[in-house]
């Protein structure tokens, strides 16, 4: 064979030879698109978890705030002294705990003439999922009577669990965990002071 008659088989196989070289570099290239696709579809999905968690957090926070405050917030006045933060507790078993002690509660709040006006200091929170969220708090509650017009500041640290029931954020957990009741029964059971 002469020189000639290789070229077009050589011809044959360089193209060939790319031909595969291409096959491969294009193979690579849809297996580097479909993943960086994956990896961009997990990244959305996980800033859609957070940015839903964040929210979640967000609002529970500010609803066991304003919760916080009208539990710790009071007076012995007419109508002044109710309960019905009770309505916003998902927990059947503490609602049914709670509940009994309510006129107990309130009469001593009117007996003694007691005053309080609670104020949330400081909050933090952190998403279990987007229906639970799980709250420390930090309240101030000013106390005063008739019979002593001093003001006492009770600090009291709360831990709480918030659940979304519905459009709505409601007490699912609460525990004392500073405070003169602390460690106490939440329901009042114990006698000892006031909310």
């Amino acid at each position: 064979m002469s020189a000639e008659s290789r070229r077009p088989g050589n011809l044959v196989i360089g193209l060939a030879a790319l031909l595969v070289a291409c096959l491969a570099v294009g193979s690579w290239l849809l297996v580097q698109e479909r993943s960086a696709k994956d990896d961009l579809g997990r990244a959305q999905a996980q800033v859609q978890k957070l940015t839903g968690e964040n929210e979640a957090e967000q609002a529970a926070l500010g609803a066991a705030k304003t919760i916080l405050a009208e539990i710790t917030s009071y007076s012995w006045k007419d109508g002044e002294h109710e309960f019905a933060w009770l309505d916003k507790i998902a927990n059947t078993e503490l609602k049914d705990k709670l509940a009994p002690n309510v006129s107990g509660l309130q009469k001593a709040i009117v007996d003694g003439k007691v005053s309080a006006k609670g104020q949330v200091v400081d909050a933090a929170a952190r998403a279990v999922s987007g229906t639970q969220v799980e709250v420390l708090a930090f309240v101030d509650q000013a106390l005063t009577d008739e019979t002593n017009k001093d003001v006492k500041i009770e600090q009291q640290r709360v831990s709480m669990t918030m659940k979304l029931v519905g459009d709505t954020w409601l007490v699912d957990r609460l525990e004392l965990l500073s405070g003169d009741n602390a460690g106490a029964d939440p329901s009042g059971a114990s006698g000892e002071g006031t909310p």
